[in-house]
């Protein structure tokens, strides 16, 4: 009996296992096919390979896209660089422009300064030829007009005597001639102006002796004789100056004070000429300014 039940379940169990085997044999989308015939063979060999390919293909395509956003942010970055290029090179642009704008300019300056450079120095030569003729006929008119001045020039050389000889100086003026030349310009020139005129006259004398702007200490010695109504011994002093130097920032003032002076004597006609002699080689000065238009 048991044989026969034995027998049952084993014919039970085959024919169980024969429909699974017919329902699935060649069903090449199960996860272990068999039964295959070799078209089907084939068939899930090419199912394999495209299932493979499609996996592959899904991975390409996170590849490619991966690559895409790098793409996109490397374009991003060189775009940020292409624009920063752009800007330096426009800079470098108007830097450029700028400096040969620049350069053009300082070339125009450069030029016209000369130009102006060049005039300046032709006006100042001839105004430089201007007054040197001007004064050689002022010295020479003086030297005509005072020929004879013997008392003048004896009181002159009598004073430059007496500093040069130290057994006939006073003590004062021996004072005075220990002194340095600037030290005693300077106390000539606060006498001067505080019109101490004795006090500044035996300064400016001393400095003469001394050869210490001897130029200027004889017009300031004639601006004393001047300012003391002495115009005929005015006249002598500035000639001095004149012949010892022309350069002075005073001559304007000694020329007009001379034609005064000349003035003052009833020397129209030698007044007129120092007056005309002035505005030629001074024309912006106060004195020429000043002084009155004659022929």
């Amino acid at each position: 009996m048991k044989k026969i039940i034995n027998i049952a379940v084993i014919l039970a169990a085959t024919s169980i296992f024969a429909e699974v085997s017919v329902f699935d044999a060649g069903n090449i989308n199960t996860d272990n096919p068999y039964g295959l015939t070799e078209n089907e063979k084939v068939l899930l060999n090419n199912k394999k390979k495209v299932d493979r390919l499609d996996q592959n293909i899904g991975t390409m395509q996170s590849d490619v896209s991966l690559v895409q956003e790098n793409i996109e942010g490397v374009k991003s970055l060189l775009d940020s660089i292409n624009q920063r290029i752009l800007a330096i090179e426009t800079r470098v642009n108007e830097l450029e422009n700028g400096l040969n704008s620049q350069k053009a300019t300082t070339a125009k300056d450069i030029t016209n300064l000369k130009s102006l450079i060049k005039a300046n120095q032709t006006k100042q030569n001839e105004d430089v030829k201007k007054i040197t003729t001007a004064l050689s006929e002022l010295t020479s008119l003086i030297d005509n007009k005072h020929p004879k001045d013997t008392n003048q020039k004896s009181n002159l050389e009598s004073k430059d005597k007496k500093i040069d000889t130290d057994n006939q100086k006073s003590q004062h003026l021996k004072q005075l001639d220990n002194m340095a030349g600037a030290d005693l310009l300077a106390m000539a020139d606060k006498a001067y102006k505080a019109k101490e005129y004795l006090k500044a006259s035996e300064c400016f004398t001393v400095l003469i002796s001394k050869n210490y702007k001897p130029a200027y200490s004889n017009f300031m010695l004639g601006e004393i004789e001047y300012f003391n109504k002495n115009y005929k011994n005015a006249v002598p002093y500035y000639q001095k100056s004149v012949a010892i130097s022309q350069k002075g920032n005073y001559m304007p003032k000694l020329l007009y004070h001379t034609a005064i002076s000349f003035d003052k004597i009833g020397d129209t006609k030698s007044a007129n000429k120092f007056y005309k002699a002035l505005k030629q080689a001074y024309p912006d000065s106060a004195e020429a300014k000043a002084a009155p238009d004659r022929k």
